[in-house]
């Protein structure tokens, strides 16, 4: 059984729920947006395409690059094959999470580090 939060607002180590979806797509759908130990998190698990990618990629847009917490937790209903090659293209790299077949796909996404 998942132990996360459907909506985050109850999410582990708090960092409450922003629901950011956006009013405008249409269907009453929108993401969930958490943060815990593991980073934020930003489930966009029933949304029609392309919202769960453009939806992943405002919330990585809004990520300063400063930013001491570099790392997002994506869960979606299925392997984001044009999200990959998006994420290179922002300094983003994706790495598969194990996670139960009913439950989706998780993506630990992280930015790149800057050259030295």
């Amino acid at each position: 059984m998942n132990s996360e939060p459907t909506c985050g607002c109850a999410g582990a180590g708090g960092g409450g729920c922003s629901g950011g979806g956006d009013a405008s797509l249409g269907t009453g759908a929108r993401e969930r947006r958490w943060a815990d130990a593991d980073g934020e998190h930003i489930d966009v698990r029933g949304l029609p395409p392309p919202q769960p990618m453009v939806a992943i990629l405002r919330l990585l847009a809004g990520i300063d690059a400063g930013a001491a917490s570099r790392t997002v937790i994506a869960h979606l209903d299925r392997d984001p094959l044009m999200l990959y090659p998006e994420l290179v293209q922002r300094g983003w790299r994706a790495r598969l999470l194990p996670q139960a077949a009913d439950e989706g796909v998780r993506l630990r996404l992280q930015r790149e580090s800057a050259p030295t």
